[in-house]
C-alpha cells in the first residue's frame, strides 16, 4: 500500500510540473446566500430550524485543469468558505480533490465517493446494502471503463476530521471498496463489495479525535443486482448481505423493483424481503410520479420496518421565472409520528440569482433532526432567502 501512495504522489507531482507544457486553465465559481428565518417554535429548549434571524454565507470554488501531452487531464479543485455571520472568517478550504483522467480511466485523491457507493444499484429500500458513503473523508479511488463496464476500487485514507489512518496504526488505509456496473444489451448489472473496517468508530463515531460521519459503516457488505427492460417496464432484482460486527448482527436483503411509464406518469413499486436477526419486518413501497409541462407531482408511500411513511411533493411553473411548490409528509407507528408540510415559491431573478420564500412546519417529536422539511429541505418556520451564483 505504501508503494501505491508513493506512486500516486509521484504522478500528482509530475502532473503539476507538466502544467506549463499542457493547455492549462483556472476556473472560478462561487455562491452567496443572504436570508432571514423566523423559526416560530414555541419550545426554546429545542431548535428545529437551521437558522433563527438573519444569516449569510459565501463560498468560492477554484478548479485548475491541464491537458497533458499524453492524453491525460490533470485537475485540482477546492471550495473556500470565505464569509458567514461572523462578518467574515478565517478562510478555510474543504472539498479538495486531485484527479488524473483519460477517456476511459480516472484516478482521484481527496473528497470523492467510495467505489461501492459509486457503482451500486439497489432494488428499493434494502436494509443490508448500507455501503459506506463518503462525507469529507480522504479517499483514493481508481475508475476504469471498458466494453460497456465501469469498475472502481477505493481506499479510505483518513476520516472526515483529517486524521490519517497511518497516524495511529501500522496500516495506510481502511476499508477497501470495490464496485462494477454496466449495460449489456437489454440487461444491466451491478456488483459491490466493501471489507470490514479494522478501526470501528474511527470514521463514524462522533467522538473527539475521530470522525463523525454516520453514513460510514464498519461492516463487511456484498451486493449484486441485475436489471432488464421488458415491454416498457424496467425490472431490477438485487441481493445484499451484511456481516455484522457482533455474533447476531448478520442480515441479508432480497428485493425486486419495477418501474413502468404510462404517458406522463411513471409507476414504481418495490418489495424487499429482510432476513434480520433483530426484525422480521419486510420493506415495500410505491411511487407515482407525474410530470407534464409546468406541473410535476410525486406521491410516495413506504413501509420501512413497520413504519408507514407517506409523502407528497408538487410544483407548478407559473412562468416568467416563478415556481410554486407545496408538499406534506406523514409518519405513523413510530416515535416521530406526525405530519410535516411546506409551501414555497422561488423566483429566478436572472444572472444566477434566485429569491426563495417558504414556510414549513415539522409536527413530529421536535428533535434537531427535524430541521429540514420536504424534498427541497426547507427550514422550519418562515424563510426569505436570496442566493447568487457566479
Amino acid at each position: 500500500m505504501k508503494s501505491i501512495l508513493l506512486t500516486t504522489t509521484a504522478i500528482v507531482a509530475f502532473a503539476g510540473a507538466a502544467f506549463a507544457d499542457g493547455h492549462a486553465g483556472v476556473a472560478f465559481s462561487g455562491d452567496f446566500t443572504l436570508g432571514f428565518n423566523d423559526d416560530n417554535d414555541d419550545d426554546d429548549t429545542v431548535k428545529l430550524g437551521d437558522n433563527d434571524g438573519f444569516y449569510w454565507e459565501g463560498d468560492l470554488n477554484v478548479t485548475g485543469t491541464a491537458a497533458l501531452d499524453n492524453g491525460v487531464t490533470a485537475a485540482a479543485s477546492w471550495e473556500f468558505d470565505i464569509a458567514d455571520e461572523t462578518n467574515g472568517q478565517v478562510v478555510s478550504s474543504d472539498g479538495v480533490l486531485l484527479s488524473l483522467t483519460t477517456d476511459n480511466s480516472g484516478l482521484y485523491l481527496g473528497d470523492t465517493a467510495f467505489a461501492a457507493e459509486t457503482q451500486w444499484k439497489s432494488a428499493g429500500d434494502m436494509e443490508a446494502d448500507g455501503f459506506s458513503e463518503a462525507d469529507g473523508e480522504n479517499v483514493l479511488r481508481g475508475d476504469v471503463m471498458m466494453a460497456g463496464i465501469d469498475a472502481s476500487i477505493s481506499l479510505a485514507l483518513s476520516n472526515n476530521d483529517g486524521f490519517l489512518v497511518s497516524d495511529d496504526t501500522e496500516e495506510d488505509y481502511a476499508q477497501m471498496s470495490f464496485g462494477a456496473s454496466g449495460d449489456l444489451g437489454m440487461f444491466s448489472f451491478a456488483v459491490a463489495y466493501q471489507e470490514e473496517n479494522d478501526f470501528p468508530g474511527y470514521f463514524s463515531a462522533g467522538i473527539a479525535g475521530t470522525g463523525d460521519n454516520g453514513d460510514f459503516t464498519d461492516n463487511e457488505i456484498f451486493g449484486v443486482s441485475a436489471g432488464v427492460s421488458v415491454a416498457g417496464a424496467d425490472i431490477t432484482l438485487a441481493y445484499a448481505q451484511k456481516t455484522g460486527l457482533g455474533a447476531d448482527d448478520d442480515e441479508s436483503s432480497t428485493g425486486i423493483q419495477v418501474a413502468y411509464p404510462v404517458g406522463p406518469v411513471t409507476l414504481t413499486a418495490y418489495y424487499v424481503s429482510e432476513d434480520d436477526n433483530d426484525s422480521d419486518d419486510d420493506n415495500y413501497g410505491a411511487t407515482v410520479a407525474y410530470s407534464d409541462g409546468p406541473i410535476a407531482v410525486t406521491l410516495d408511500y413506504d413501509n420501512d420496518q413497520g413504519v408507514n411513511k407517506t409523502g407528497l411533493d408538487a410544483s407548478y411553473d407559473v412562468g416568467n421565472g416563478l415556481t410554486l411548490l407545496a408538499g406534506m409528509y406523514n409518519e405513523s407507528d413510530s416515535a416521530d409520528e406526525g405530519t410535516d408540510y411546506y409551501v414555497a415559491g422561488s423566483y429566478d431573478l436572472g444572472g444566477g440569482a434566485e429569491l426563495l420564500i417558504s414556510y414549513a412546519e415539522a409536527d413530529r417529536d421536535g428533535t434537531a433532526a427535524d430541521d429540514e422539511v420536504g424534498g427541497p429541505d426547507y427550514q422550519v418556520g418562515t424563510t426569505v432567502e436570496v442566493s447568487f451564483s457566479f
